[in-house]
């Protein structure tokens, strides 16, 4: 049984760590950092905080209208897309929720406090983190990460398999979709716009490093956009926020050179990583790898400590159900700090 004090923690505490580190390769957030004009633009935005920010967020909502082609009633912002994940199930209150694991700890924090019934679905490492949907029972709703987090897998690569998924209710997180190359192939916010069933959940603070701002969104059909209105907090999303997400959106130049540093970074870490003899990297569409420690005598707790001592932080994957103290999780940054990371690694291990 995991530890529930310490299920629900996190990659990117750099608070507790803030003497010794250097680098910090535990939260998945993009390696470029914040587009420089923004870092300009939030600078020049100062002055404004006299002011309440637009409580329905109208600018940032018809932006990201125009970014997916879709009307601005199927649109809702939030304090990121964890907030909106307890906002769903505050407002649904399911008395089923079905989640594969491993995955994001939050689902089951959040359901669990809704008062609903959990149900695992377990992914098996023996099958390559992958989830078998004939293993889905009649539920209220179903949590689907994809690409899934820690694994970096996606769970879904067929939108026709989502179809004929016996739930009342589809959750889809794609907070990582904004890393995979060709993402408008996969992801579900077509199917979303058009039926009840579907939610996509997205973030703008992953792909353009704005965690501390604290912005997401989701897309769904219009009578559960109206819904979930009712159960939202006034002011949920904060000025700043508002305006860096909204110019985000038109940042292409960015948005490139980020999927193409992720996607050559990403092969070059995993083949990097699978040279050394005590470990095992996951493949992954996502800015991070999932790894495995081979050696048994050593857990990821003892691993993330001795790279602490040598100033890089690294996410332990022992509180995520489904997984145990032989693996960790590392998120692909520059090629120099990547090359950086698995010498220190060789030597740690």
């Amino acid at each position: 049984m995991k530890n529930m004090e310490n299920l629900y923690q996190h990659g990117g505490n750099i608070y507790e760590v803030k003497q010794r580190l250097a680098l910090d390769f535990s939260a998945n957030i993009n390696s470029l950092g914040i587009p420089p004009r923004i870092k300009k633009l939030l600078s020049n935005q100062l002055k404004d905080l006299i002011h309440y920010p637009d409580p329905e967020a109208h600018r940032l909502v018809a932006a990201l209208a125009r970014y997916w082609k879709v009307k601005e009633e199927n649109v809702l912002v939030g304090n990121g897309s964890t907030e909106l994940i307890y906002l769903i199930l505050n407002a649904f209150r399911p008395d089923k929720v079905t989640l594969p694991v491993p995955s994001f700890t939050e689902y089951e924090r959040a359901a669990r406090i809704s008062g609903s019934q959990v149900r695992f679905i377990h992914m098996l490492e023996g099958e390559s983190f992958s989830l078998n949907f004939d293993h889905i029972n009649n539920c209220d709703m179903l949590f689907i990460c994809n690409p899934n987090n820690p694994t970096g897998n996606l769970i879904v690569s067929n939108r026709a398999d989502i179809k004929n998924i016996p739930a009342k209710r589809i959750v889809i997180d794609e907070a990582f979709m904004d890393f995979v190359p060709d993402e408008k192939r996969y992801t579900l916010i077509p199917e979303a716009v058009r039926s009840k069933k579907i939610i996509v959940l997205r973030t703008l603070t992953k792909f353009f490093a704005l965690p501390g701002l604290r912005v997401g969104y989701l897309i769904a059909h219009h009578n559960i956009i109206r819904m979930l209105k009712e159960y939202q907090m006034p002011w949920s999303v904060n000025l700043l926020a508002q305006v860096a997400a909204e110019q985000c959106l038109g940042e292409e130049a960015f948005i490139q050179r980020s999927k193409q540093l992720v996607e050559k970074e990403r092969s070059f870490l995993y083949e990097r990583l699978d040279r050394i003899k005590e470990l095992k990297p996951y493949l992954s569409m996502a800015n991070f790898l999932l790894v495995k420690i081979k050696n048994k005598g050593l857990a990821s707790s003892c691993l993330k400590e001795r790279l602490l001592k040598r100033g890089i932080l690294i996410r332990d994957c022992a509180n995520f159900r489904g997984l145990n103290k032989q693996f960790i999780r590392v998120v692909v940054r520059t090629h120099q700090e990547n090359n950086q990371l698995a010498q220190i690694l060789e030597e740690c291990v």
